[in-house]
């Protein structure tokens, strides 16, 4: 049985009851990935917050099959995501963000004013 590591970086705080109730729900024992006991970390005023959590099963998983299950929740519960690693001592994955944000217009520069005619 291996510990695995998973950082879900994600829009809004409240996406972590589901995150783990949906790897509970998948067989994963959960908890958090800090010592202090935190599984959310934010800052005030800033779109996302950092979802870190340590998981494991009794049988053998990897981290494609958790990284395909986390998702999978994050996807059922549709949730915005900016970034997804799952990480382990020898090994990880990750992807990001599942959205994307619309280009804006190449602006033009304005026009150069017109030529100055000598009159004299």
């Amino acid at each position: 049985m291996y510990v695995y590591y998973c950082w879900i970086t994600a829009l809004m705080p409240s996406y972590q009851d589901g995150i783990v109730a949906g790897l509970a729900g998948r067989g994963y024992m959960v908890g958090p990935a800090a010592k202090d006991g935190k599984v959310s970390s934010t800052m005030e005023n800033c779109p996302g917050v950092l979802i870190a959590l340590s998981v494991y099963r009794e049988e053998e998983t990897n981290v494609n099959k958790i990284y395909e299950d986390v998702v999978a929740i994050l996807l059922d519960m549709k949730a915005y995501y900016y970034s997804v690693i799952i990480s382990h001592s020898y090994e990880a994955t990750w992807v990001g963000p599942n959205f994307q944000i619309p280009a804006k217009t190449k602006a033009l520069p304005p026009p150069l004013p017109p030529a100055k005619k000598n009159m004299n």
